[in-house]
């Protein structure tokens, strides 16, 4: 099984009477990048959060939310911060002394001071309840991780499929590109074997020492042209490149970084073989190639 990086998951629990949401989002990311959104007073929970998530997740951008889900009726949902209030409100008092400003100072002026108004969780508890909410919160923590790993699986299974239908039409272009291996060869005799006949019948000759010395001399250029040709080492290690590809998908994990190695590999295989084969047909085959070769990469981002 292959993982995507993609996925959501949510859970609310009830700890102490109380509920609290829980939320995770995860994103494609090239190494495991943990954000984690909570009530301040909550520090010492933050290294058991990073626990249960590095257990089960290597790789992704992942965000994580944890809130009470809702205030008592008789709460306000905001309060003011006065010790950061007074102590914005006397820096600006300063700066007006200082630099001989008349202007009056607003709420707006405050407001533009960090945590001068806070959003009111009423998250401060007893040690009795804050060993209860810390327990109830890594427990639907854990469930809402498990949730999001079954996401997370359902879209790997989706890429996966995509892949392997791309490994697929790979495998066809393989079988049609050796084909036209013998064709390029063929033509490329022909025309060489033609042009020997056009050079003896333009210079010719009764020594047959000249002779078999031109002979001699054409049958290594003849050779060193054809070798120039030759897409059969491209062909093999293409072929050798997309079957590993194949055994990675299919045997799952965590596969993301070794297939992105491995298509880049394989487009480096595939520019060669265009370059050589100087053929038109062989080009397009090329272009369609490097499309795929490029589809499969950009889809393999997501896998972990």
């Amino acid at each position: 099984m292959i993982h995507s990086m993609t996925g959501y998951a949510s859970r609310v629990v009830i700890c102490a009477g109380e509920p609290y949401k829980i939320e995770l989002k995860s994103l494609n990311h090239r190494f495991l990048d943990l954000k984690i959104r909570m009530p301040k007073t909550w520090v010492s929970l933050e290294a058991q959060i990073k626990t249960v998530l590095e257990q089960k997740i290597k790789r992704g951008s992942l965000e994580i939310w944890i809130e009470r889900q809702r205030p008592e009726k008789n709460e306000s949902s905001f309060r003011i911060n006065e010790g950061v209030a007074k102590a914005a409100f006397q820096a600006l008092n300063d700066l007006k002394h200082r630099f001989q400003i008349t202007d009056d100072i607003s709420v707006r002026d405050l407001m533009s001071f960090p945590d001068v108004v806070e959003k009111n969780t009423n998250l401060e508890l007893g040690s009795e309840d804050e060993k209860v909410v810390f327990a109830g919160v890594l427990e639907g923590l854990s469930a809402a991780t498990s949730d999001l790993l079954k996401m997370r699986a359902q879209e790997g299974a989706r890429l996966k499929d995509a892949l392997l239908t791309i490994v697929s039409e790979l495998q066809k272009a393989y079988a049609l590109l050796v084909s036209a291996r013998d064709q390029i060869q063929a033509r490329a005799q022909a025309k060489i074997k033609k042009r020997i006949e056009q050079c003896f019948e333009a210079y010719s000759t009764t020594d047959e020492k000249n002779r078999a010395l031109m002979e001699s001399r054409i049958a290594q250029e003849v050779s060193y042209a054809l070798e120039k040709l030759d897409i059969e080492e491209e062909l093999t290690r293409f072929k050798g490149h997309v079957d590993q590809i194949e055994v990675l998908i299919t045997s799952g994990g965590q596969v993301g970084k070794k297939l992105d190695f491995m298509f880049q590999e394989l487009n480096r295989e595939v520019n060669t073989l265009g370059n050589k084969a100087q053929d038109l047909g062989v080009s397009q085959e090329v272009i369609e190639l490097k499309m795929k070769i490029e589809q499969m990469r950009e889809q393999s981002l997501n896998l972990e």
